[in-house]
């Protein structure tokens, strides 16, 4: 399918936004077609175009983290704390179907681009706002990041050992997960605006992310009162017990496994000739592991011991012929270049104007229909004149503009 008929070609979409959160969202939105305007903050711009600056192909600059989470986009540089710039802005939103903001809470209020303010050009538009905690709350006012939604919504309290130090990911789990919550929350305002031809307004948050993130883990905490438990496993009894743990092999690389039902588990523990042992422990039986933290170690430390004698790739591979569930634990580095993630196109190369081919995170869907295409990010204000000619300036206009530092 050729690109003028992305499936979302045609939808127009204007954002004051900055850093992941919000500009993740949009980039899916333009891989599949729509046109992204990003207003940014002339001559400096966002402050995201320098984190994670790499020299590329010698004396060209990217920054990583501004490359991936912008590209798509049109970039307008515009001050909006200006009246003109105020002006430009709405006669730019009288006619998009989106507009989104990630401002701390009230900015949009004080310069005057809230949702009521917009309402009045475009009445049709619809309006993303996302904060840190939520539109209500003691903390609704109050800023946020990615570290603090993973320690507010209780992801930093589940990884590590039990008694280790809490903390934070080393990636941006909440931002990412607040732009698949955005992206899916547009995707609904878009549809009820065609079944019924009326815009809103739409509040996400990071926090409301992670809390979903949380799913049944949340749900298990709310049906017992009591917290998960932290560990390189997980156990669980019941009519379906089951369990997934993390093992090292002979040479300290890691793997995962998990089995779930009793089937699966008499068939693993006796492929690897655990069972007399695991019997002698107490463990015949899934349940009889689940049912105490005591046997729960004794099967750990009984697995930690077989898994020792042997490499990764000798375990996944045996227990893969057994139709056990199971992969290695990749870094980064190593994900980058995993068979799977190559040949679904998870990695895809794309052409820069100034770098030549770099590569970059491709896209989790496949359509049968249809193939989405990956822009690359945009210089700061690399769409003015193109943007502003579209609203009827004329060149000596945008002259002014600019020397007037409203561009």
């Amino acid at each position: 399918m050729p690109e003028a008929d992305l499936p979302l070609k045609g939808v127009k979409c204007v954002c004051v936004i900055m850093f992941q959160q919000l500009p993740v969202a949009f980039t899916m939105l333009a891989d599949l077609g729509a046109e992204v305007i990003k207003i940014e903050r002339p001559g400096t711009g966002e402050r995201g175009r320098k984190i994670g600056q790499v020299p590329e192909n010698g004396s060209v600059k990217l920054s990583s983290y501004f490359e991936t989470n912008n590209r798509g986009f049109k970039c307008l540089t515009l001050d909006i704390q200006k009246k003109k710039g105020i002006e430009i802005l709405y006669k730019l939103t009288k006619d998009v179907d989106i507009f989104a903001e990630n401002f701390r809470p009230g900015v949009a209020e004080r310069h005057h681009f809230a949702y009521e303010d917009l309402r009045k050009i475009n009445h049709g538009i619809i309006y993303l706002s996302s904060s840190a905690y939520g539109p209500d709350g003691p903390n609704a006012l109050l800023p946020g990041v990615d570290a603090i939604a993973q320690a507010a919504g209780g992801l930093a309290s589940l990884f590590g050992e039990k008694g280790s130090p809490m903390m934070t990911g080393q990636h941006a789990v909440a931002d990412e997960t607040a732009a698949l919550v955005a992206s899916f929350a547009l995707m609904v305002g878009l549809y009820h605006k065609k079944l019924t031809g009326e815009g809103q307004k739409i509040e996400t948050s990071l926090l409301g992310s992670v809390v979903r993130l949380m799913g049944h883990s949340m749900t298990r905490v709310l049906f017992t009162n009591e917290d998960m438990p932290r560990g390189r496993a997980r156990v669980w009894g019941g009519a379906e017990p089951g369990v997934a743990g993390s093992f090292n092999d002979k040479n300290g690389r890691w793997f995962s496994v998990q089995m779930v039902g009793e089937e699966a588990w008499q068939k693993g523990v006796a492929a690897v000739g655990l069972s007399k042992l695991l019997a002698d422990l107490g463990c015949t039986t899934l349940s009889e592991v689940t049912e105490s933290e005591e046997k729960t170690q004794l099967f750990l430390h009984a697995m930690d011991k077989l898994f020792a004698t042997e490499t990764r790739e000798y375990w996944v591979k045996k227990l893969r012929e057994l139709d056990i569930i199971c992969a290695p634990i990749n870094t980064l580095l190593e994900a980058s270049k995993d068979p799977d993630v190559i040949a679904n196109k998870y990695i895809i190369e794309v052409d820069h104007p100034k770098a030549g081919k770099i590569k970059e995170v491709g896209f989790p869907w496949k359509f049968s229909s249809f193939t989405p295409k990956a822009g690359i990010a945009p210089e700061l204000g690399e769409h003015n004149h193109e943007i502003l000619d579209r609203l009827g300036y004329s060149a000596v206009e945008i002259a002014q503009l600019k020397k007037e530092g409203v561009i």
